[in-house]
């Protein structure tokens, strides 16, 4: 399983937001971050129409979180840019033939759970407290 570069970019743009507080600029996100802007802003995009964050356009434009840091979890972020299924039969029973009588499929259900449980569980101001 990997994860991926949009959600590793967005939990990282959502960090900085929430560290900074306020407005933060497309171009020093894109510097504190390592990836342009022109990068950031799809993603910007997706969490904007979430509600996580809001932009503002013009010479002080850029990007703040608009949600507090104990409200933002991980999962949430990571539901904007992954498929948490994992397997197709999580979903959907009839994508697969044996899913009958698949002995593996309750471990990636378990799995699955796993993972939403650890995520759901985290938030922004978790790591927050973390660096500190």
């Amino acid at each position: 399983m990997k994860i991926s570069t949009k959600l590793r970019y967005s939990s990282r743009l959502l960090l900085a937001l929430a560290e900074k507080r306020g407005v933060v600029s497309t171009s020093e996100l894109g510097e504190r971050l390592g990836v342009s802007p022109l990068y950031l802003r799809p993603i910007a995009i997706e969490l904007e129409r979430e509600g996580i964050i809001r932009s503002y356009r013009g010479a002080k434009g850029g990007y703040e979180l608009v949600k507090n840091p104990a409200e933002v979890t991980f999962l949430d972020v990571a539901r904007i840019h992954e498929n948490l299924t994992l397997v197709p039969c999580i979903k959907d029973p009839d994508a697969c033939p044996f899913t009958s009588t698949c002995r593996t499929r309750k471990l990636w259900i378990q799995l699955k759970e796993c993972i939403e449980n650890f995520l759901g569980n985290t938030t922004l101001e978790d790591l927050l407290k973390e660096e500190k």
